[in-house]
């Protein structure tokens, strides 16, 4: 079962290097719940959906690399570096045309085929600070 629930979650990371909404959609749960939703972002499913939405929007050449997979019954980590170019409005912020990479750790819980819930570490602060949304 590991293997598969890893592989949800691949295609969800694959889906959003892609940008391929309709995808990412179908890999959430009706009842997902995120542990660790981004400010302003909603808890559930809606807020991931529209969290990855503002994503795809700001940074059209977002690209997440996972260097690192752990699956354990329905349980999937990954490790991964995120990379794009701000070049739409983020988090009510104009363009920047700058660019940032930042590190990340996300755990999900797979069930029934879907990510049903979420828990995740980034460095926001980083990532703004790269954008020039915030200072150094």
């Amino acid at each position: 079962m590991s293997e598969q629930n890893k592989a949800v979650f691949e295609k969800l990371m694959s889906a959003l290097n892609a940008k391929d909404m309709a995808t990412m959609e179908s890999l959430i749960a009706d009842d997902f719940v995120d542990n660790d939703a981004m400010p302003g972002m909603a808890p559930g499913r809606q807020g991931m959906i529209d969290m990855m939405g503002m994503f795809v929007g700001a940074f059209p050449d977002l690209n997440v690399v996972v260097e690192h997979w752990v699956a354990e019954g329905d349980l999937v980590v990954g490790v991964m570096t995120t990379k794009g170019t701000q070049t739409g409005e983020f988090m009510g912020m104009p363009a920047s045309g700058k660019k940032f990479s930042v590190r990340e750790m996300h755990m999900v819980r797979v069930a029934n085929g879907k990510m049903a819930e979420h828990w995740g570490l980034s460095n926001e602060m980083s990532m703004m600070q790269q954008l020039g949304l915030m200072p150094e």
